[in-house]
């Protein structure tokens, strides 16, 4: 009879660098995400705290969540995708393809790829868009690296 892996300890990972950039134009100061930090449960049940990653004012507001679930198959990488929404409620909005009020929403897909070295590489985009409409107004890109360490 086969004995069981014992389930590896759980690792905290650490955005130590990211970059921003709003509809193509590097922004700063937006909000600080460098030295947040996530937990990674591996094992069979894998899953990643908080299930969004990134925790943001957006994220109390979180709607439709769904995730890939945490991929282990690869002894190479880990990866984990999600995406959300979140209304804002309404807005005005004066731009060259959108005029007048109305409610908006922001959805938000992200990807994070842990490399079998504990590092790993974040990727997550917000959409601002109208609500009943898949028009884009705005984007949030968001990149980010870091390291993980196991959980002693």
């Amino acid at each position: 009879m086969l004995a069981s892996a014992p389930t590896p300890p759980p690792l905290i990972c650490t955005l130590q660098t990211v970059e921003t950039r709003w509809s193509s134009q590097p922004v700063e100061g937006i909000r600080q995400l460098e030295q947040q930090s996530f937990e990674v449960i591996r094992g069979p049940q894998g899953s990643v705290k908080p299930r969004a990653v990134i925790e943001s004012r957006l994220t109390t507001l979180m709607q439709n969540f769904s995730s890939s679930g945490l991929d282990q198959s690869n002894p190479e990488r880990t990866t984990y995708q999600w995406s959300f929404e979140a209304p804002l409620g309404n807005m005005g909005f004066n731009q060259q393809t959108e005029t007048g009020t109305g409610d908006a929403a922001v959805s938000v897909n992200g990807r994070l790829i842990i490399s079998n070295t504990s590092r790993f590489n974040l990727k997550q985009q917000s959409r601002l868009i109208r609500s009943g409409s898949n028009r884009t107004l705005a984007t949030l890109n968001e990149v980010a690296s870091g390291v993980c360490v196991e959980q002693q």
